[in-house]
């Protein structure tokens, strides 16, 4: 109807897309959505690589039991377990040797043993590097004092932990993040957390959420409502006083709307970069204190793919722990190697483990994480190309007969100014500073229209599921149906 109060999106991610369906399925129809990107996804994004469907971003599904994603999608039969296994515990040192694969699951269970446990009131409140080291030294000494080869060993894989670590919350250290966040902050659904979208990719819950799957002839019409490559350079969200007057968004072609209410699902590292240019006028305190302190990392992924398989059947992946010796001499043996930190530290030091994808049986993951994952998506694809190759000889070229690569595809999410980073995670510097989800996600009043305004969806948004496809989702449903309940009552 024309005097239904208009909506704009801004973001056709998964949130924003979750949204758009929620106001679709309850008759709201007078609204666009703004896509900087020139397709639909945001950090949902498959793509082809070597003949197949890969995963840029967001790839697995995390659990089952109060997993949104996985009950939407259960009875689709769309997914299956994954081949890959970072349980697998099968680790190799970077003199060429593997380690004993039960003194490795040994390893492994002390780090789920201390991961686990830290949920103590005297834990929540310290770096999570401080309590894992102590706490895990104390177990090991323990158990292996006597052994001096084994505590020797057992320091490589604290490092490979801190890398792990870095990976599953995209913080730069271990250090930046707390305990209370890592450990207890997060909600983990129950079941399977690795669940593979086969060979069609993650982008398939984009069609699920637009029911475009099952059925195609019951699409909602979501994509009719997006337009691509719309860049916002400036929102002013309060100040008019006439109803000709509506809040405006202005987009760097040139382009200008308006509308009653705006939903913004961008990463709060866009926020983080735009938002003392983009707001007009500046946001109230508690929500620039959310996007300043509200973390975001930097986690990228190197997929590299050979033209015939070279690891054996059964083979879930490579966890690499670098010898001291190895790393004090690596400057002299690869002296170029890139980005290197204050410590002269290369970046390939915290590619920390090789691993087989679903989707592409030629194919390895790797990951690239820690104080110079950003810096290392300046570097050419064949500087990365080669650098890989060496840490994967260096590691396996003892034990297997490796062939040279053919192709590769990386991830570059924080040089991308549409999204300025991976994902969030809960740190120190959130904590100190009482920086919320709740209060990201709080709506804004416009005083000229005395009405909420601005509303606030994505991951970082969630207060239990943050980091997650499916804590996206959860706040696009959340806000769809805010503005639902809104409309309706006006």
């Amino acid at each position: 109807m024309s005097n239904t109060p208009s909506i704009l999106i801004i973001g056709a991610g998964a949130s924003g897309i979750a949204a758009a369906t929620k106001l679709l399925k309850n008759g709201i129809s007078n609204f666009k959505i703004l896509e900087a990107e020139d397709r639909i996804g945001g950090r949902v994004y498959s793509t082809q690589f070597g003949g197949s469907m890969v995963d840029i971003g967001g790839q697995w599904v995390h659990g089952e039991k109060g997993n949104i994603v996985y009950e939407m999608v259960k009875d689709l039969n769309l997914l299956s377990p994954s081949i890959n296994d970072y349980e697998d515990n099968t680790f190799y040192l970077s003199n060429g040797t593997q380690i004993d694969k039960e003194l490795g699951d040994q390893l492994y269970d002390i780090y789920n043993e201390v991961h686990e446990s830290g949920k103590s009131a005297e834990d929540m409140h310290q770096p999570y590097g401080d309590y894992f080291i102590k706490r895990f030294n104390d177990i090991i000494n323990e158990s292996y004092k006597d052994d001096i080869s084994i505590l020797k060993l057992a320091k490589y894989f604290e490092d490979w932990c801190h890398k792990m670590s870095t990976c599953n919350e995209s913080s730069k250290t271990w250090y930046d993040l707390s305990v209370q966040g890592s450990v207890a902050g997060f909600i983990r659904s129950e079941g399977n957390q690795q669940l593979n979208w086969r060979n069609k990719g993650y982008r398939t819950i984009l069609d699920v959420l637009m029911e475009k799957t099952p059925d195609p002839t019951k699409t909602l019409p979501v994509e009719d409502k997006i337009l691509l490559n719309k860049e916002v350079n400036k929102i002013v969200w309060d100040g008019n006083t006439s109803n000709e007057n509506k809040p405006k968004v202005y987009c760097s072609d040139g382009s200008l709307y308006t509308a009653d209410h705006i939903l913004i699902t961008t990463s709060v590292g866009v926020l983080k970069k735009f938002h003392k240019s983009w707001f007009v006028p500046e946001l109230p305190w508690y929500k620039v204190n959310c996007i300043e302190h509200i973390s975001l990392g930097v986690v990228n992924k190197i997929l590299i793919k050979f033209p015939t398989k070279w690891w054996p059947d059964g083979t879930k992946g490579f966890n690499l722990l670098w010898t001291e010796k190895d790393s004090l001499n690596l400057r002299n043996e690869l002296p170029a190697s890139g980005p290197i930190d204050e410590h002269g530290k290369s970046w390939l030091e915290d590619v920390f483990g090789f691993y087989i994808i679903d989707s592409q049986v030629n194919t390895l993951l790797g990951w690239v994480v820690g104080k110079m994952a950003a810096e290392v998506e300046y570097m050419s694809d064949k500087d990365v190309m080669d650098i890989c190759m060496f840490v994967l000889r260096k590691f396996l070229g003892k034990i297997y007969d490796i062939c040279d690569a053919d192709e590769i595809l990386r991830s570059k999410w924080s040089s991308n100014p549409h999204f300025c980073g991976s994902y969030v995670y809960k740190s120190i510097d959130q904590e100190k500073h009482n920086a919320t989800a709740e209060d990201l996600a709080r709506p804004i009043i416009a005083k000229s229209y005395n009405k909420p305004t601005l509303f606030f969806a994505g991951e970082a948004t969630s207060t239990d599921h943050f980091s997650t496809v499916h804590g996206a989702i959860e706040t696009g449903f959340r806000e769809g149906d805010r503005l639902v309940d809104l409309l309706q009552e006006s």
